[in-house]
């Protein structure tokens, strides 16, 4: 697999609220080594875990669409629809 450097900085990780994950009622134990902390009933993320991940599947899309594979791309939030299908196309 080719290690490619992709531009996943923290601060707009922050902006984008990925660190808000799901309420602390609806979670799974397995998630605990990506939780860095509970406020307000929400579990807070770990974003530099996430950025190294993120950079891991990054580069196996990158690996996977220079070999010509398709791809299938899924949202699982009815608000989302319209970004998940707009991402889709541009890709």
């Amino acid at each position: 697999m080719t290690r490619k450097y992709w531009n996943i900085h923290l601060e707009e990780m922050m902006e984008a609220e990925v660190h808000f994950g799901h309420g602390t009622k609806k979670w799974n134990p397995r998630m605990a080594p990506y939780i860095s902390a509970k406020r307000k009933g929400i579990h807070i993320i770990n974003l530099t875990r996430t950025a190294r991940f993120l950079s891991e599947a990054c580069d196996l899309v990158f690996d996977a669409a220079s070999r010509g594979k398709n791809f299938l791309i899924v949202g699982t939030k009815n608000k989302a629809a319209d970004l998940v299908a707009s991402a889709a196309i541009r890709a």
